[in-house]
C-alpha cells in the first residue's frame, strides 16, 4: 500500500517544483521588461544630457595638448590647419565607446588618417588597446592633459567632433551614433571632400 502512495507524492513535488518554476520564470520576465523600460530611459537621458556636453557647434578647438602613446609631449595646433579634422573622443573603459567603433571604423573610410585624431581622455590608451579595436599603430593618438579636457568640455566617451578649417566645430554627437547620424556625418564628409578636391 505505501508502495503504491510514493509516486502520488512524488508527482505532487514535482507539479509543485514545476509552479514554482513557472513564478520565477514570470517574475525574471517582468524584472526583464522593467529593466529594459528603464535602460530605454537612462539611454535616452544620457543622450539628451550628454549632447549639450562638449564643445558647442560653431565653437573652436584651437589646440590639443597631451602625449603620445610612447609617452612624448604633443600639441597639435588645429587653428593653423586649413582643412578639416574628425576629432574622435574616446576612452578604454568607456562601453558606450566599444559600441560605436562600427559606426567610426564606416566613417573613416571617408577620411584620410592625416586628418582623423584619436583623443584619449583618460591617459590609458596603449598599443594593445589600439590593436584590439583595430585602430592602426600610427594613427594620429594623444592623451589629452586635463586642463585640455576641462578647457573643451572633453569629457564625454564617445564623442564625434567634425572640425572644419581652423578647428571650428562643424558638427557634434556624443555617445554611440544611431544609423541616422551615421549618414548624416557620411553625408557631411562627402560633400567636404568634393569641395577640397
Amino acid at each position: 500500500m505505501d508502495a503504491k502512495r510514493i509516486p502520488v507524492f512524488r508527482l505532487w513535488y514535482v507539479f509543485i517544483a514545476l509552479l514554482v518554476l513557472a513564478a520565477c520564470c514570470a517574475s525574471l520576465l517582468w524584472a526583464n521588461r522593467s529593466l529594459q523600460k528603464k535602460n530605454r530611459l537612462l539611454v535616452e537621458e544620457v543622450a539628451r544630457v550628454s549632447g549639450t556636453r562638449g564643445p558647442p557647434v560653431g565653437s573652436s578647438i584651437s589646440f590639443l595638448h597631451g602625449l603620445t602613446i610612447s609617452g612624448q609631449d604633443v600639441r597639435l595646433d588645429l587653428a593653423a590647419r586649413e582643412s578639416g579634422t574628425l576629432l574622435l573622443v574616446l576612452s578604454p573603459v568607456c562601453p558606450y565607446c566599444g559600441d560605436n567603433f562600427h559606426n567610426w571604423r564606416d566613417i573613416l573610410r571617408l577620411v584620410p588618417s592625416d586628418q582623423v585624431i584619436w583623443a584619449d581622455v583618460t591617459g590609458r590608451v596603449d598599443a594593445r588597446y589600439l590593436a584590439s579595436v583595430a585602430i592602426p599603430a600610427n594613427s594620429n593618438v594623444i592623451r589629452l592633459y586635463p586642463e585640455v579636457r576641462t578647457l573643451y568640455d572633453l569629457n564625454v566617451t564617445p564623442t564625434t567632433l567634425l572640425l572644419g578649417p581652423h578647428g571650428l566645430v562643424s558638427w557634434k554627437w556624443s555617445g554611440v551614433m544611431s544609423d541616422e547620424e551615421v549618414k548624416q556625418l557620411r553625408g557631411l564628409l562627402k560633400s567636404a571632400n568634393a569641395r577640397i578636391q
